[in-house]
């Protein structure tokens, strides 16, 4: 495979800085389907799905990072970019001067062949990093799927990015999933549903779950909405042992669903 063509920018008002600048907003993510990546192992690993648009390297890094790109990305841009621009568009705090521009992986939920196995849903995670460490523990718990309801945070945000250490196109992921086409979904598939809630709840190690299940978890603060709640089979609760009150969202999601796992 013939190797892309390198140009040079050493101008923070190119168009490409600013485009990547844009997709630091969540409305430009959604425009323009793209998203950025950073790091090494990044984007080799969202490279090796052909999801890398373009590729960006640190003047500086050019020498130790250049040969990262004959390896047969299909991209259709790389770029060595100054430092000092580079420093506008790195976020990373210890930065391996690397970054690249991903095309965002749009699934369809009524096209979703729904089987067996387990699938997670989450009502208002607002923080990044929880969400990302969830998409990631999804992954590694062979998850079929992930339903972000709408009011959700941005699966592409930066930092949700970063948390799931590329994880993002290893699972379909619906997002700003509505309260109808959740329950529609939930009910033409007979998939059993149970919510993290303190309300008639049991323990979520003495459940029996089927073959289809569904974990909810809601936002950080607030929990799961009483409208998802209503719609879910049985609600589960992690019994806290210590004088504490409940579990990070992320940690609870983790042994819920290795808990499903183990039974099914």
């Amino acid at each position: 495979m013939e190797s892309p063509k390198i140009d040079y920018i050493q101008s923070k008002d190119n168009k490409t800085i600013k485009h990547i600048i844009s997709l630091q907003q969540r409305k430009y993510r959604q425009k323009f389907g793209e998203y950025t990546v950073e790091g090494i192992r990044a984007v080799t690993d969202i490279g090796k799905k052909d999801c890398l648009r373009s590729i960006l390297i640190r003047e500086s890094k050019r020498s130790e990072l250049e040969p990262l790109v004959q390896k047969g990305f299909t991209v259709s841009s790389v770029y060595v970019v100054q430092d000092p621009i580079f420093d506008k568009i790195e976020h990373s705090v210890n930065g391996q001067g690397i970054l690249g521009i991903a095309k965002k992986c749009v699934n369809d939920l009524h096209s979703l062949i729904v089987e067996d196995g387990l699938y997670v849903a989450l009502d208002g995670v607002q923080d990044p990093g929880n969400l990302g460490t969830i998409i990631r523990t999804a992954v590694a718990a062979g998850a079929k799927g992930i339903f972000l309801l709408k009011g959700t945070v941005d699966p592409y945000n930066e930092k949700c990015v970063r948390s799931t250490m590329s994880a993002l196109c290893n699972i379909p992921i619906f997002e700003d999933v509505t309260l109808s086409e959740f329950y529609d979904f939930i009910k033409d598939n007979t998939i059993q549903t149970y919510v993290t809630s303190l309300e008639n709840a049991k323990p979520y190690h003495t459940i029996s779950y089927p073959k289809r299940t569904m974990i909810i978890l809601g936002n950080e603060g607030n929990g799961v909405s009483r409208e998802i709640i209503e719609m879910c089979d049985q609600a589960i609760t992690i019994p806290m042992y210590g004088d504490i009150e409940s579990l990070n969202v992320s940690i609870a999601a983790a042994l819920c669903m290795y808990k499903v796992r183990e039974q099914i």
